[in-house]
């Protein structure tokens, strides 16, 4: 661990908008259309070539079919594509989002993990769709399916169909009128918890990562995560104004975490920044490869 803290103190100040002159850098938190991004997984990897980034993590919610998609443009490119995922998991009320990296996208306990909860997802959409249609909004289940396409079905693709049909002027006004918490639309995600998911993620043979600490907004409970073998947090994110960066660097340091970043990127969304924005120098990857070889030996 001293020698990912020398090269994060080295290089922090890189972490956004800049890189080490050495390499082009990487973006850990990229989505696509398999999951609640609007660009292709062809079209995110020529989107990073642009950046002059050289290396990339697709981490689509609950899916991680746009890794075998993405892997040989990605190499035509001369980019390393990390295979990747975001979870979901729940603590105390709220959401927590889990990232992993390196995981073997074939391993037969995840894909029994993402067929249960994709099952779950298809049934959250449907009570969304339920309670709107009490408050006499006119959408239906089949219209938000229609939307996500392949891709993984969440609360986005609801908001693209309320957009549609004029309930909302903006993406932003979905979550905050109707589908975010306290909000007349809004079902609770996955029941798992996260130590459950950290374990789905090391069984694949990956390493979890806590997904953008800002908007759980509860440090207190990063510790307990890092019992249940959390390896790494999300220092490096476009939600994340310099001072937080400080904090979280200060958080993951003092819990012994590795740190990862990314812009978050989904296209024509709510979410994230231009990919580029959030640019991780090489040597974070290097400590996400070693901590998965010692692991996993």
């Amino acid at each position: 661990m001293r020698f990912i803290k020398r090269m994060a103190d080295r290089t922090s100040r890189n972490a956004r908008g800049g890189s080490d002159a050495s390499d082009g850098g990487a973006d850990l938190h990229l989505h696509t259309r398999f999951s609640d991004g609007t660009d292709t997984p062809e079209r995110v990897v020529e989107l990073v070539r642009q950046a002059g980034l050289s290396a990339m993590a697709i981490t689509d919610h609950d899916n991680v079919e746009a890794v075998a998609v993405a892997a040989p443009v990605a190499r035509r490119q001369g980019i390393e594509l990390i295979p990747g995922i975001e979870m979901s998991a729940s603590a105390d009320g709220l959401e927590v989002h889990l990232l992993g990296f390196f995981l073997d996208v074939k391993s037969a306990i995840l894909q029994r993990h993402l067929a249960e909860q994709q099952a779950r997802r298809v049934e959250r959409v449907r009570e969304m769709v339920r309670r709107l249609q009490r408050l006499g909004v006119s959408i239906t289940a089949e219209e938000v399916f229609e939307v996500a396409g392949e891709g993984t079905v969440g609360r986005p693709h609801v908001a693209r169909v309320l957009l549609k049909h004029g309930y909302i002027a903006s993406l932003p006004e979905a979550f905050s009128r109707y589908l975010g918490p306290d909000n007349p639309g809004f079902v609770p995600g996955s029941p798992l918890s996260p130590a459950q998911v950290i374990r789905v993620i090391r069984a694949a043979g990956g390493v979890p990562v806590l997904a953008h600490p800002v908007y759980l907004k509860r440090d207190e409970l990063i510790e307990g995560f890092v019992s249940d073998g959390l390896a790494g947090l999300e220092v490096y994110h476009s939600g994340h104004a310099p001072d937080l960066v400080r904090h979280y660097e200060q958080l993951a340091d003092r819990l012994r975490m590795l740190r990862t970043g990314g812009s978050d990127y989904h296209g024509v969304s709510r979410e994230g920044s231009p990919i580029g924005v959030v640019r991780l120098p090489y040597p974070f990857v290097e400590a996400l490869k070693q901590w998965k070889a010692t692991a996993h030996r």
